[in-house]
C-alpha cells in the first residue's frame, strides 16, 4: 500500500512531464504588423530568417511540416488563414519547403505579405531559405529570393 502512495505521484509526475514535452511548438514567426521594405532588403530579410528546429526536418518529413506551420498560421486571424489557403492552393503541398517567417509589410509601398519558407539543401533537410513577396489584396508574388 505504501508503495502505491509513492508510485503513484511519480507516475502521475511523468505523464504531465511527457505531455508537456510533446506540446507543439511556434514554427512559424508571424510578424502581423511588419516593416516597409524594398528590394535592397529582401537580402537582409532572408539572411536573417531563422529556422529554427525546422533546419533539421528531412524533406521525406518536409510535407507534414508544412502543414503543420500552415495550420499554426492559420490560428494568427482571417488575414493570416487567407495567406495560407493561398499557400496551400498555389503552391503544392508535397514540396520540400516549410513556411518560418510571415510578415505583413510594405514592399516598395504596395501592403505586401513577406514568407520565407525553408527548403531542401543538398543534404536532404531544410537549411536552404526561399522568400517570396505576395501581394496582400491579389496574392500574387511580386518578388522572390533564394539562398542556400
Amino acid at each position: 500500500m505504501s508503495v502505491r502512495r509513492v508510485l503513484l505521484p511519480l507516475v502521475l509526475l511523468l505523464v504531465a512531464t511527457t505531455l508537456l514535452s510533446c506540446g507543439s511548438t511556434d514554427i512559424v514567426t508571424y510578424v502581423p504588423e511588419g516593416g516597409i521594405h524594398g528590394a535592397d532588403d529582401l537580402t537582409t530579410l532572408i539572411a536573417s530568417a531563422n529556422l529554427g528546429d525546422t533546419a533539421a526536418v528531412t524533406t521525406g518529413k518536409a510535407p507534414e511540416v508544412r502543414q503543420d506551420a500552415l495550420t499554426q498560421l492559420r490560428g494568427y486571424g482571417d488575414d493570416a488563414a487567407a495567406l495560407a489557403d493561398t499557400l496551400t492552393s498555389d503552391f503544392p503541398l508535397d514540396m520540400a519547403a516549410v513556411p518560418v517567417y510571415v510578415e505583413r509589410g510594405s514592399y516598395e509601398d504596395e501592403p505586401v505579405w513577406i514568407v520565407i519558407e525553408a527548403t531542401a539543401d543538398g543534404a536532404g533537410t531544410l537549411t536552404s531559405r526561399r522568400l517570396w513577396v505576395l501581394s496582400y489584396t491579389e496574392g500574387t508574388v511580386i518578388a522572390a529570393l533564394s539562398a542556400p
